[in-house]
């Protein structure tokens, strides 16, 4: 048989093998089900043994986001606090209530918090709470103390 002059393509039986594919999504989705499945049972575990432990942990939950200052309307009351971190939202009737928020102001820098007259069109306001960013943007509550 006549051959071409230059290079030739190497035949079949010497080509390179190859190269062994990786498992690597295959090893994570492994991992990922078996935490998911411990998880999993494990939630399973604490529900049979202790039915109340997870409705009271949930109630828990609801119930500090529910009492956290900064998801105050209109009309809630704040209990009595001398930094922010412990003013939370109080049921209105009970003892704890001793101000009322009368005016929520969203989207204001600390310096417009900072100027007196952020609570100016609530004239009953005697404190008032930033809860925001440094620097940055945040809401103000206006609250006034409940007469008793």
């Amino acid at each position: 048989m006549y051959e071409q002059p230059g290079r030739q393509a190497p035949s079949p039986q010497y080509a390179a093998p190859a190269p062994p594919r990786r498992k690597t999504g295959k090893t994570i989705a492994i991992v990922v089900a078996a935490v998911l499945l411990l998880c999993c049972c494990g939630g399973g575990a604490v529900l049979a043994v202790k039915p109340d432990a997870v409705s009271g942990f949930f109630k828990d939950i609801v119930e500090a986001v529910e009492s956290n200052v900064a998801n105050a309307k209109v009309g809630d009351c704040v209990n009595t606090f001398t930094a922010v971190e412990d003013a939370r939202v109080v049921d209105c009737t009970s003892a704890e209530a001793a101000n009322r928020v009368v005016g929520v102001l969203a989207d204001k820098t600390e310096t417009e918090f900072n100027a007196d007259s952020a609570c100016g069109a609530y004239p009953t306001t005697e404190y008032v709470i930033w809860i925001g960013r440094k620097g940055g943007r945040g809401n103000v509550w206006c609250l006034e103390q409940i007469k008793k």
